[in-house]
């Protein structure tokens, strides 16, 4: 079985391939590098996956304008790298031109396929924001009742609740940050100070999950010694599954079991 691979979290990297000019067009530009395999997909800060673009473009490669094997063909002659090379190190296809088609819809290339994948999952954080500011426009700005408001727009009042709640918190789209979903920013919106754990949310690059839990912790409803014997005991199951079951994913798992008990028991042998 081959392990997931583990994604590179690097502020050093980025801030290392942040340029004032756009690597794309050569105008002027600002902020971080873009991610050429978004980080919501598993992109990782290094090099590879990091080019630096103008606003414009930007926008333009997250509307689906510019796709990727445009960018790293440009981080490849930057890293004196091939095409394949980076798209190896980024953990992505190398473009092809072979289209095939989607039943009712079009035909299209690999990169257009992820592309179309990247912008539809985009595109949905982007609705949410809009049904939010629907939702709090008619029950904060007209004064609707949130179970009227629910029976107008055929949801439950408890989505309706959630979804102006969440649009409140971060109304300005400057406030939010766009690497984190809408899932992250309504979990902040569900704390006291939701621009200071979504802020907490982005420097950590945690999940969903990890968010939550560190949300609950902070509001004293678990606490760190329930949760990492709640993932424990979760764990402990899921091995014992593996390992009943044998064969190769049982062998490589029991590899890294030892591996790991052998590292904590050298740990413990140097106290």
């Amino acid at each position: 079985m081959i392990p997931k691979p583990v994604r590179i979290k690097s502020k050093k990297n980025i801030q290392e391939c942040r340029k004032n000019y756009c690597e794309y067009c050569g105008k002027k530009a600002t902020g971080e590098p873009h991610h050429i395999r978004p980080r919501s997909l598993g992109g990782s800060d290094i090099p590879e996956n990091l080019i630096q673009l103008c606003f414009d473009c930007h926008r333009a490669a997250h509307d689906g304008k510019i796709l990727y094997p445009a960018f790293v063909a440009i981080v490849a002659k930057r890293e004196g790298l091939s095409v394949e090379e980076v798209c190896n190190r980024i953990g992505w296809p190398v473009p092809d031109k072979i289209k095939v088609e989607i039943p009712g819809s079009s035909t299209y290339t690999l990169d257009e396929l992820i592309q179309l994948f990247i912008s539809v999952q985009e595109s949905e954080d982007d609705t949410r924001w809009t049904k939010g500011a629907v939702c709090l426009a008619i029950t904060e700005g007209m004064g609707v009742s949130v179970r009227r408001t629910a029976s107008w727009l055929g949801c439950s009042a408890a989505q309706v609740r959630e979804l102006a709640k969440t649009f409140k918190a971060f109304p300005d789209e400057s406030k939010r940050v766009p690497s984190l979903s809408w899932r992250h920013h309504r979990i902040a919106a569900n704390t006291d100070n939701p621009e200071k754990w979504i802020t907490l949310a982005a420097d950590n690059e945690w999940s969903t999950r990890q968010m939550q839990e560190q949300v609950d912790i902070a509001k004293g409803k678990v606490t760190k010694h329930d949760l990492q014997l709640e993932k424990a005991e979760k764990a402990y199951r899921l091995a014992e599954e593996v390992l009943k079951e044998g064969g190769p994913p049982a062998f490589w798992l029991g590899l890294k079991l030892r591996e790991v008990l052998d590292i904590e028991s050298s740990l413990a042998e140097g106290f």
